[in-house]
């Protein structure tokens, strides 16, 4: 009996030491991991610390590409870049985010090139209509969207588009539609001259009239602007065989199946800014 029970002593002191030895073991391989991961550490941020402080790595140029209407002094300075910074140090997207916040930017991409310059491109709006709204002018883009005010002494001759504003907001669609418009008529080559677009109005009933820099107004209606200024070209040729001048007439082409040409009363100029006339039927 005596025997039995010192066995079993002897197995749990033995398996009491495998423990402390795998025990062991875990905390020494506990320690070694841990010290390698400090020095790793440690390592990283050493080679960082010097990376960051390296004269190499220094901005030493900035390249900003792609203004036209904004200087690239203007663009530099709402870059707000510090100078002699270190390349990697700089947040670009905050970079660009600043630079878009001009009216005129659309985009900006901001890169480095390692060892020290910085390229920011810049893409610009192109302002192709003015939109009259509340007696203020405002830059519409391609897309019409009004991205920038007039402001007082700015000088533009864009086309003027007047009527949009429906109880207090301005119509999208027909905005929309004289930006397509002004577009058909750069991309149309069948045209014949009838002067620079001045104004494009607005009526929510008989759609957009155009009226040029020569006088003569266009009522064009809603849609199907390529096919109405082709039907124009034989009506131009006919004026002219009939040795009529074609300024100051109203030309009426919201059906171009029946075309009908009259004479305009001219009302003096509205005084709008840039080229618009403003004259009314």
């Amino acid at each position: 009996m005596k025997r039995s029970y010192r066995l079993q002593w002897e197995v749990k002191i033995n398996r009491l030491k495998r423990r402390a030895k795998d025990v062991l073991w875990e905390i020494g391989r506990a320690f070694l991991m841990t010290g390698a991961v400090v020095f790793v550490t440690a390592s990283l941020l050493a080679a960082w610390d010097w990376t960051i402080r390296s004269p190499h790595l220094r901005l030493r140029e900035t390249v900003v590409k792609g203004c036209k209407e904004l200087t690239e002094k203007e663009i530099l300075a709402m870059a707000a870049i510090r100078p002699r910074q270190n390349l990697l140090t700089l947040n670009i997207q905050a970079i660009a985010d600043r630079i878009e916040a001009a009216p005129w930017v659309r985009s900006a991409s901001v890169g480095r090139e390692f060892p020290g310059r910085l390229v920011i491109v810049v893409r610009e709006r192109k302002a192709v209509a003015l939109l009259k709204k509340n007696q203020e002018f405002h830059l519409l883009d391609g897309d019409g969207f009004p991205f920038k005010k007039l402001e007082a002494g700015e000088d533009s001759d864009l086309p003027i588009l007047t009527g949009y504003l429906q109880n207090g907001r301005t119509d999208e669609s027909l905005v929309k539609k004289a930006i397509a418009l002004l577009q058909d008529l750069s991309q149309i080559k069948d045209i014949p001259n009838i002067g620079a677009p001045s104004e494009i109005h607005a009526d929510e009933t008989f759609g957009l009239s155009l009226f040029t820099d020569t006088g003569l107004c266009l009522k064009l209606g809603f849609d199907g602007y390529p096919l109405k200024l082709q039907r124009l070209a034989p009506v131009i040729e006919d004026l002219d065989r009939k040795n009529l001048k074609t300024g100051f007439l109203l030309i009426d082409l919201s059906d171009p199946t029946k075309v009908n040409v009259q004479q305009r009363n001219i009302l003096n100029p509205s005084g709008l800014v840039g080229s618009g006339k403003g004259y009314r039927m």
